[in-house]
């Protein structure tokens, strides 16, 4: 049950990086219409996309070492799904509004950027250090336990680039798209909650 156990962390950080690296592709074409394709844009969606990262280790750090328990790490998996949501049915509006503030393409995609990208990418960099948390049974192993899981989690952001630039977009468009990153986090949850307490079950009765 212990291989069940690291395989679904594994998994959760390979399918984060997933959604997430769509998402980062994604802003870019949300956010073109109001504000243009050139360097601004990708610059802006780019550095929102860090600053979040950074962000989402810390806390996700900091937080699993107060609460290393797999049922939290599913809850900050959903809220990420749940977050994608409102991004699926406003983006126009939200890039628009900020459109309409009249700041340089500079700033006003920056601001548009992390209004509508900044929650569900620090939620989603939560994910990777809380995993290693979990996955770390002893010192000796926490460097090959770190190392593996970001090398997973970076397949999956690789995967997930070309799969939203080659194929998702152009087959469902821009509202699908968010809404099966959504779909796909969300279940992950619940597949996580699963097989945790599946795992828990079978410890006590052993």
């Amino acid at each position: 049950m212990v291989r069940v156990i690291r395989f679904i962390l594994f998994f959760s950080a390979f399918v984060c990086g997933w959604v997430m690296m769509g998402l980062e592709i994604l802003g870019g074409r949300i956010l073109s219409p109001d504000f243009g394709s050139g360097v601004f844009v990708w610059g802006s969606v780019i550095s929102v996309f860090l600053l979040s990262l950074s962000i989402g280790y810390y806390l996700g750090g900091w937080a699993s070492a107060r609460r290393p328990s797999p049922y939290v790490l599913a809850v900050i998996i959903l809220l990420a799904g749940i977050s994608i949501v409102p991004i699926a049915f406003w983006y126009a509006e939200v890039s628009g509004w900020f459109a309409e503030l009249g700041w340089n393409e500079r700033y006003g995609a920056l601001a548009a950027a992390s209004a509508l990208f900044l929650l569900p990418s620090t939620l989603m960099g939560m994910v990777s250090p809380y995993c290693i948390r979990l996955l770390t049974t002893s010192v000796s192993r926490a460097g090959a336990s770190a190392g593996t899981l970001y090398a997973i989690s970076t397949i999956g952001s690789f995967l997930g680039c070309l799969h939203t630039a080659f194929y998702l977009i152009l087959s469902t468009g821009i509202r699908n798209s968010l809404l099966v990153g959504a779909a796909v986090l969300a279940a992950l949850s619940v597949v996580l909650i699963i097989v945790s307490a599946f795992a828990w079950r079978r410890e006590d009765a052993s």
